[in-house]
């Protein structure tokens, strides 16, 4: 992020100069924006129709990192006098980085509220200031993703891949929007795209952070990653000094680790997707090794475990289904359908008891009135002779079967 640069000039004034726009503009470039912004409301409260004041409030807003506000004060300057505001913004060419910034977080701050339309008229307005920038046609194609307009989302990213035809965010968000339309053949060649470029990314990085070992090291790689993830920066720190061989540890190294990060999760996000895509399509072994990559990255990933488990049961590999499901199970005990499967897989591999043990213990005590556990639990019980216990479950199904009818 670029840090807004304030000079202060000397101006001569034909005029008499307004006292709290002078005032304004000495504070700011002092750096006090909370004295500024002071300033600049009293000058609004006198003379509303004056566009600078707005502008030089965002100025304010900027230096007191309020993305939000200094986006509505440019916005407000807008509506008084749209032409002097750009000319005013396209002026000022030391800081006219930090006004698209501006608009841009603004957006993002108004996409992450939900307020959708705000954030589409922010961006309008950073696409005035610098119409090339791809992350802010990238930005606007989730926005109109979340707000279901699909044909308006795939035109930003078409605009984004106009602009950069290597970007591989645009890519991938494509396929998300394709996926989501259950175009599976079509979504699966733009996320085979945001895989090729988003691996040319993570190698980069790699290079640099690794660049004291001499040979892959993907424990060392996950390491680093979990690392990350659980915030745990102490320990990372002293990771990057005696493993990666950085004397200057976290610090001087945090923005290439936040990147590698970054690259890594959106790079097993997409192979996890397009193994999706393959799922949808019956293509079970293409899907199983797209999920294998994904583990390889993000050996904890939840959905890439389920999906690798139920890509193993249709291929009939109980056992090695079993132990994804388990770690699913370790990473999250309380998800019931990964409990449901290693039930049904116990069950199937006619390991009653422990099928039993893991209806009666897990799968009902999160879902008590889960019908199919109920019927798996009966036909263990009844495998190991017990047809007593099986007819009282079995009772007991029929009676919530009524009660959902109702």
């Amino acid at each position: 992020m670029k840090k807004l640069i304030f000079i202060v000039l000397g101006f001569l004034f034909i005029a008499c100069p307004s006292t709290q726009k002078n005032a304004a503009k000495i504070y700011l470039g002092q750096g006090q924006y909370d004295k500024a912004k002071e300033q600049l409301l009293l000058g609004i409260e006198q003379s509303p129709g004056d566009f600078e004041y707005y502008a030089l409030l965002a100025k304010a807003e900027i230096g007191l990192t309020n993305w939000v506000g200094a986006g509505k004060a440019f916005q407000d300057a807008f509506k008084i006098d749209s032409i002097n505001t750009m000319n005013w913004i396209l002026k000022d060419k030391i800081n006219i980085d930090v006004y698209w910034q501006t608009f841009y977080n603004a957006a993002l701050a108004l996409f992450a509220e939900k307020k959708y339309e705000d954030a589409l008229t922010k961006l309008r307005y950073a696409q005035l200031i610098n119409p090339s920038d791809v992350k802010q046609y990238i930005l606007e194609g989730a926005i109109y993703s979340e707000m279901g307009k699909t044909e308006m989302a795939n035109k930003a990213y078409t605009k984004a891949l106009n602009i950069d035809p290597e970007n591989p965010e645009a890519y991938y968000f494509i396929g998300k929007a394709l996926f989501n339309n259950k175009s599976y053949d079509s979504s699966s060649v733009y996320f085979n795209s945001a895989i090729k470029y988003f691996e040319i990314k993570n190698e980069r990085i790699r290079k640099v952070i690794f660049q004291n070992i001499p040979t892959h090291n993907a424990e060392l790689e996950y390491e680093i990653i979990k690392l990350w993830m659980d915030k745990k920066f102490d320990e990372l720190n002293q990771l990057v000094k005696t493993k990666l061989g950085f004397d200057g540890g976290l610090d001087a190294h945090k923005q290439n680790i936040e990147l590698f990060f970054k690259t890594t999760d959106v790079t097993a996000q997409s192979y996890y997707w397009l193994g999706m895509a393959y799922y949808k399509l019956n293509k079970d072994s293409l899907a199983l090794k797209n999920f294998n990559k994904t583990l390889e990255l993000m050996p904890s990933d939840l959905n890439a475990l389920f999906f690798t488990g139920e890509v193993l049961i249709k291929l009939t590999k109980y056992p090695e289904a079993i132990g994804y499901f388990e770690k699913v199970v370790q990473l999250k005990p309380d998800d019931r359908d990964a409990w449901w499967y290693l039930g049904a897989l116990n069950l199937r591999l006619k390991d009653y008891k422990k099928a039993i043990d893991i209806y009666e213990n897990n799968v009902l005590r999160l879902d008590p009135k889960f019908i199919e556990a109920l019927q798996n639990l009966a036909s263990a019980y009844q495998a190991l002779g017990n047809n007593k216990k099986a007819r009282e479950i079995m009772v007991k199904v029929e009676q919530l079967k009524k009660e959902q009818k109702k």
